[in-house]
């Protein structure tokens, strides 16, 4: 199992969290639920991570 460290937090108009990207030692990255960054006890603390606005309720796949 890979260790995943948070990179940004995607929040939408009304300030909720939709997503975090998280990414491993690879450099591979992923989005996952809120809650599930927390329940896996992702590092750094949720409220650490910057916050990138999204208009989309789900990720975008291929971006980069």
């Amino acid at each position: 199992m890979s260790e995943f460290t948070g990179v940004h937090r995607e929040v939408m108009k009304d300030g909720a969290i939709k997503h975090v990207l998280i990414r491993d030692a690879a450099g591979n990255e992923q989005s996952i639920a809120a809650k599930d960054y927390i329940s896996q006890g992702i590092e750094p603390d949720l409220n650490e991570l910057p916050e990138v606005g999204t208009d989309s309720e789900f990720p975008v796949a291929g971006k980069g």
